[in-house]
């Protein structure tokens, strides 16, 4: 049997990737036995990769809770070993300041939530509407179709 597929045309659509709606890291990076675990290496994996050192990072956040925070806090709170954990504030705002979601979205990997892009609010409000939409056709229609039947 010949192949009849066009090796001349270039597929569009090679390489494409959907563009990540809820940012994660790699499941590895974060992998812990325990949830408080996974928040150490969120925290660790997040203070990297925002490629900033531990003592800025650390002075940044203080300003911005208004509190003392030192680089050891930091460095604590990055540890599984210390068992000094991060109070959830802290990790919301630590996340917001490095512009680091998937540090949240590792803490609720278990759960049914996921923080997405402020960005995506109006798809996602569209979508429900549409959602809503849909449920208020199927009444319509049932209440239709009833009373076609009463004639």
């Amino acid at each position: 049997m010949r192949d009849r597929r066009d090796n001349a045309t270039l597929d569009l659509f090679s390489g494409w990737e959907p563009p990540e709606i809820a940012p994660r890291f790699a499941p590895e990076t974060v992998r812990a036995a325990t949830l408080a675990g996974r928040v150490c290496r969120a925290v660790s994996a997040g203070l990297k990769a925002a490629g900033i050192d531990r003592a800025e990072a650390a002075a940044r956040l203080g300003a911005y809770l208004g509190e003392d925070i030192s680089r050891h806090m930091l460095d604590a709170w990055a540890s599984e070993a210390r068992g000094k954990h991060i109070a959830a504030y802290r990790l919301f705002a630590l996340a917001a300041l490095l512009e680091r979601p998937e540090m949240l979205n590792a803490a609720l990997e278990d759960s049914d939530f996921m923080v997405v892009p402020r960005r995506f609010e109006p798809l996602i409000r569209r979508e429900l509407a549409r959602e809503d939409l849909r449920k208020m056709e199927q009444i319509i229609e049932a209440a239709d179709a009833a009373w076609r039947a009463r004639r």
